[in-house]
C-alpha cells in the first residue's frame, strides 16, 4: 500500500514537471516566432528593448528546461530505485514466507510425533501394569 501511494505520488510529480516543461517549450516557441516576426520591423529603439526583453525571456525558459529536465532524471530514477526496492522486498517477503510454513509442517510434525511417542508410552504403561496384575494373580493362585 506504501509502495502504491509513493508511485501515485511520484506519478504526479512526473506529469508536473513534465507540463512544466512543455509549458517553457512552448513559451519558447511563441517568442521565437513573435521575435522572427519583429525581426522584419523598423529597427528603433522600442524595438530592441522588446527583443532583448524576448532574448532574456527565451534564457530564462531555457533555465527552466534545464532544471525541469535534471529534476524529471531524478524523479525516474527515485521511481526506478523505488520499484527495485519493493521488488527485493517483495522477494524477501516470499522466502520467508516459504520458510514460515516449512517451519509450521516442521512443528507439526514434531508435535504430532510427540502425541504419538506419549500415546504409545501410555500403551506401554497400561501394558506394563495388566502383566504385573496378571503375575501377581498367577503368583496368589499357586
Amino acid at each position: 500500500m506504501i509502495f502504491e501511494k509513493q508511485g501515485q505520488v511520484i506519478a504526479a510529480e512526473l506529469a508536473d514537471h513534465s507540463r512544466r516543461l512543455d509549458v517553457a517549450e512552448g513559451a519558447i516557441t511563441a517568442l521565437k516566432e513573435k521575435k522572427t516576426s519583429l525581426a522584419d520591423a523598423k529597427k528603433s529603439k522600442d524595438l530592441d528593448i522588446q527583443l532583448d526583453k524576448i532574448e532574456s525571456e527565451i534564457a530564462r525558459h531555457t533555465k527552466v528546461i534545464s532544471v525541469e529536465e535534471k529534476v524529471l532524471t531524478a524523479v525516474k530514477e527515485k521511481k526506478d530505485k523505488n520499484l527495485k526496492e519493493f521488488e527485493t522486498h517483495e522477494g524477501k517477503c516470499a522466502k520467508v514466507k516459504s520458510e514460515a510454513v516449512i517451519a509450521t509442517a516442521g512443528v507439526n510434525d514434531a508435535a504430532t510425533t510427540l502425541k504419538n511417542q506419549r500415546e504409545y508410552q501410555v500403551q506401554i504403561t497400561n501394558l506394563k501394569n495388566l502383566l504385573i496384575g496378571s503375575h501377581e494373580q498367577a503368583l496368589s493362585k499357586r
